[in-house]
């Protein structure tokens, strides 16, 4: 009995809360009293910074990482980048190569669409036609939303210039064809529609995307080395830069239009983008009951999950991405004030990239 007596106390404490948290414990403690240090944003450079400072635990993004690059080609991490609050706590070596980033461009010819409605050049709800005569007779009431989000229908004449299976990419995408489904009916994923919008979002802003965004976007968040595939023109000589692919830059730079969307579309204090053009362009608008069209496209589904020519993921957290061939992505989640950029020339992912950025996440949301 008397040794009975003097275990008690040593008895009710292993029996009642550990002395030493657990992993769980410590983690969601952590997070629970964690400040993020003042906001920064890059000059010339991006300000470098470690994990552990910024709230990110060293050992799951290291985890995480190593996950990402086991769904990488030959690349592999090399022009990859992690950001968070403004500060670089992740780079790979060729952060500064330039290079197409293909369907990313997607996204920036949307932000363009919504400046021009913030100017009043062009509504959302507005016919295409109104600035592209040659969508009159075929495509009358296909809007700029319609456009922005894939249902179109647009569909030009012409085979595929690169001899592929799919009827998308004619050497004539200007030649408006028979529509593939009436607008707001359907949702496919066509390169044609966006390069057909490229040209009338020309005609609304009365100069080259090029120009138009050097000056609005580009410039104003410190994007200078970069430049925009053209490949005809207007009558008046204007050159017609492709809606749907063909922006050139690097990782430092895209992961600049990243952190320009994290913030709102303010810039170190200034706004670059109109009032609630962010939520707006990066919010789903694509039903996940409308229907899919039968094309050679039709395994790039975005329904449930398309924006403004912005990929939505909705779980573990809520997140945005630009998407280009060759696996280039600028992944922004906003719950944790974070960027993550990967570019590359080396072909897509094979479980495909929704897939591979909600498994990045999932990793990382235990040490966040």
């Amino acid at each position: 009995m008397i040794r009975l007596l003097i275990l008690l106390p040593f008895l009710f404490f292993a029996c009642g809360p550990s002395a030493t948290p657990t992993v769980a414990e410590t983690g969601a403690s952590a997070k629970a009293t964690y400040i993020a240090p003042p906001l920064l944003f890059p000059t010339t450079h991006w300000t470098r910074g470690r994990a552990q400072e910024v709230g990110v635990d060293s050992v799951v993004l290291a985890d995480a990482l190593r996950y990402l690059g086991s769904h990488c080609k030959e690349g592999g991490l090399s022009e990859t980048m992690v950001i968070r609050h403004g500060r670089l706590i992740w780079a790979g070596d060729s952060i500064r190569k330039v290079h197409d980033i293909w369907s990313c461009t997607k996204s920036f010819t949307s932000t363009a669409v919504g400046l021009l409605a913030a100017e009043g050049k062009l509504a959302l709800d507005q016919p295409v036609a109104d600035h592209e005569p040659l969508l009159n007779e075929l495509y009358p009431k296909a809007t700029y939303r319609h456009f922005l989000t894939m249902t179109s229908g647009y569909d030009a004449t012409g085979k595929n210039r690169w001899g592929e299976e799919s009827q998308d990419w004619s050497s004539t995408p200007f030649r408006p064809g028979p529509p593939i489904f009436a607008p707001g009916t359907a949702f496919t994923y066509w390169d044609e529609a966006m390069i057909m919008l490229g040209r009338a979002a020309t005609q609304a802003a009365e100069t080259s995307l090029e120009n138009y965004l050097a000056e609005t976007l580009m410039y104003p968040i410190g994007i200078k080395n970069w430049a925009w595939w053209s490949e005809e023109a207007l009558k008046d000589g204007t050159p017609v830069n492709f809606g749907g692919t063909g922006i050139k830059m690097c990782a430092a730079d895209q992961a600049r239009f990243g952190h320009l969307f994290l913030n709102d579309g303010v810039w170190d204090g200034k706004r670059v983008l109109p009032e609630g053009w962010v939520a707006q362009a990066t919010t789903n608008q694509v039903p996940k009951t409308l229907g899919l069209a039968n094309t050679g496209r039709k395994s790039t589904d975005g329904r449930g999950i398309y924006g403004f020519n912005w990929w939505v993921i909705n779980a573990p957290v809520k997140a945005y991405y630009t998407s280009g061939l060759n696996h280039n992505v600028c992944l922004v989640v906003p719950e944790w004030d974070m960027v993550i950029v990967r570019m590359g020339v080396d072909g897509n992912p094979e479980a495909g990239k929704h897939a591979v950025y909600m498994g990045l996440l999932e990793r990382l949301a235990v040490g966040v």
